[in-house]
């Protein structure tokens, strides 16, 4: 793709770029969330908006879509300033936001949900029919077979995203911002596959990602934010890993992933024969102690199903599990924390963290479960050294989770996983939303804790993640394994020939 700076103001047109951001502030209280930015994105261009958790991103893309009002600066849509009185207005002007935790109506069905933006007010008159036909060709576009009539709260995480994206397609968008949307895909390519003909049609796109693969695809170039001021403009064939890197955190990563020493213990977590509610196949694996194994699978692949279980959150059909020899009994989130299994999972804020209540608490649940009582001064100091380790940008360990951005909440609930000593660490797309830097920041702290002799069983949809931790993979489809990789026999074409079910291990 081009990387021009003529298609971003459209040289020799005289038509103005779709979007133009000027010099945009944005501070809530003390904290100064944007302090300089800039952004400009012509028709048909995709640009991606890269930074670091809380370096402003969202804040950006939030005032653009009129769900907040800068406190200086400009936006101008076709060359005409504007400053919408909500996303209400900026939807009308062909201003579309999917956001990285959908907001989908839970109580409404699919069909509503993707059409929410055509329904009247509260008395009118709905034809449900009519919604669920004009509904599916949208819901297909995003590559879902599912029917409309469903209650949007029965949707897994990854169906919810598509169903968003769906809702923004039925605004008729000329400018659609996607903030994360992939984190909870495993397969981007049905992103690619109705971003690229939106850009190709003339929509101009926002996209805001942490995977550099997504980048290089689909983005035409990147405008970098650090610390709420745009720092860079790449162009597509700058869009390099160090590039990249360099212009988000201000410094070399060196090694992406850390080298670890060959080497391993006996057998830590043993499962044998389980059946989880996903499936009737029964699944045995085992991870040694000092060991990384990684889950790979598409969407309903029973990874998820697996570790909850794991954790005790879910209730097996039969089968057996083990940590250090000894049978989990139970089973209960409780015991399974009392063998040391500890889950990072992938809803963070309904599984993950308690959002009301401050970094610092969120932190020292380990310690109340432990103890019933925590020393208050003990907690700050932790929370401080967990906030610098891992870089979470707040204002102080006194804020809420709730006030923190999608990637900073991700750090805090890898913070507290860590620092409960797990024997046993179970982990559910580990980095979703999780800035490039401090991605190699937790990578370490994974590496660190398995040199330690904890198992550690990830499962994740990052590929590249997967080959550059695991030990071994193992690929899940329809909650059976289908095969296991070893460091050396693995690659992305080996994982997804396994995944779709070819090339079988007998």
């Amino acid at each position: 793709m081009s990387s021009s700076t003529d298609r971003v103001t459209d040289r020799g047109t005289g038509v103005p770029p779709v979007l133009r951001v000027e010099r945009v502030a944005k501070s809530f209280g003390p904290v100064a969330a944007l302090r300089d930015a800039s952004l400009t994105v012509a028709r048909g261009e995709v640009v991606c908006l890269a930074g670091e958790n809380g370096s402003g991103k969202s804040t950006l893309s939030k005032i653009i879509a009129g769900a907040l009002a800068p406190d200086s600066g400009t936006v101008e849509l076709d060359g005409v300033p504007v400053r919408f009185a909500g996303p209400r207005q900026a939807l009308e002007a062909g201003v579309c936001l999917v956001s990285q935790e959908p907001t989908l109506v839970p109580a409404l069905s699919v069909a509503e949900n993707v059409m929410l933006a055509r329904l009247g007010g509260p008395m009118s008159r709905v034809r449900r029919a009519r919604l669920v036909a004009a509904a599916e060709p949208l819901l297909a576009r995003v590559g879902l077979r599912l029917d409309p009539r469903r209650p949007a709260e029965s949707l897994p995480p990854g169906d919810r995203e598509l169903v968003a994206l769906a809702q923004a397609l039925a605004a008729d968008p000329r400018l659609l911002i996607l903030d994360e949307v992939t984190a909870r895909l495993p397969d981007p390519e049905r992103l690619y596959a109705v971003v690229e003909p939106l850009a190709a049609s003339g929509v101009g796109v926002v996209l805001i990602t942490h995977r550099l693969p997504e980048m290089r695809r689909l983005a035409h170039r990147a405008s970098v934010l650090r610390d709420g001021v745009t720092v860079a403009e790449l162009g597509g064939h700058e869009l390099s890993d160090d590039e990249v890197s360099r212009a988000m955190v201000g410094r070399d990563l060196g090694d992406y992933f850390p080298a670890r020493a060959p080497g391993f213990g006996g057998v830590r977590l043993d499962v044998r024969g389980l059946v989880t509610v996903r499936s009737p196949h029964a699944l045995s694996l085992s991870v040694r102690a000092g060991e990384i194994v990684g889950l790979a699978g598409l969407v309903g692949s029973g990874r998820s199903e697996l570790l909850e279980t794991l954790a005790g959150l879910r209730r097996p059909v039969r089968g057996g599990v083990e940590v250090d020899g000894t049978p989990l009994t139970g089973p209960s989130p409780r015991a399974a924390r009392r063998a040391g299994v500890v889950l990072v999972p992938e809803d963070r804020f309904a599984q993950g963290l308690a959002p009301a209540h401050s970094i610092r608490d969120n932190l020292a649940a380990p310690w109340l479960r432990t103890f019933g009582r925590t020393d208050r001064a003990a907690d700050h100091t932790r929370a401080e050294k967990a906030v610098a380790a891992y870089r979470v940008r707040c204002d102080g360990v006194g804020t809420p989770v709730a006030a923190l951005s999608g990637g900073n909440a991700q750090k805090v609930v890898i913070a507290r996983a860590l620092g409960d000593d797990p024997r046993v660490l179970l982990l559910d797309e580990p980095t979703r939303g999780v800035d490039i830097g401090a991605r190699a920041d937790i990578y370490r702290a994974i590496a660190d804790l398995a040199a330690a002799g904890c198992a550690v069983l990830m499962a994740s949809s990052d590929l590249v993640e997967l080959l550059g931790l695991a030990d071994r993979i193992i690929v899940l489809a329809d909650g059976d394994a289908r095969g296991e990789l070893s460091r050396a026999q693995a690659s992305e074409e080996a994982i997804a020939l396994l995944a779709l079910g070819g090339g079988e291990e007998s």
